[in-house]
């Protein structure tokens, strides 16, 4: 079910971490999770782009979701773990702390999150609670821009081109 004229409803996502805050992504848009590796710096790389990932030959741009949502750095850790989505007909991937659960959560309109969580809402598509504590649920299409994943998508074509 969708998100409708403000009303609670329920779907199915994947609830992720960063700092200890819970996020979700709804689940359909998300391809798989792996642990953190190594990944391949690039020196032009996009702002956002924090590097690329090899997946059996298949190159995908990493997104940093950290910058993106104004949250301090932290060097990679073995126990994060790697969300590899489909975002606005990108396969793109980023960096997560831990990948909790997946659950279907009942969806509260944005409103109610946008006094707590300022700046945020740009991001938001709503928000819910699971176990008891407040997840902030994103709007895929609005993580990040058509522009900085297109940049993304031809810095992974140019390394696509020079092999």
């Amino acid at each position: 079910m969708a998100l409708t004229n403000g009303k609670m409803t329920e779907t199915a996502f994947i609830i992720f971490t960063l700092d200890h805050q819970p996020y979700a992504l709804p689940v359909d848009c998300v391809k798989t999770v792996i642990r953190a590796v190594q990944l391949t710096e690039l020196p032009d790389a996009p702002e956002l782009m924090t590097g690329i990932l090899n997946m059996g030959g298949v190159f995908i741009p990493v997104m940093n979701i950290r910058k993106q949502f104004g949250l301090p750095e932290k060097p990679t850790d073995i126990r994060d773990r790697i969300i590899i989505a489909d975002i606005s007909g990108y396969t793109i991937a980023f960096m997560a702390d831990a990948v909790k659960t997946v659950a279907v959560l009942e969806t509260r309109p944005v409103s109610r999150a946008a006094n707590i969580y300022p700046g945020m809402e740009q991001f938001l598509s709503g928000v819910s609670a699971c176990n008891g504590v407040t997840v902030l649920i994103y709007d895929a299409a609005s993580l990040f821009s058509e522009t900085m994943l297109q940049r993304a998508a031809e810095a992974v074509e140019e390394i696509d081109a020079s092999l």
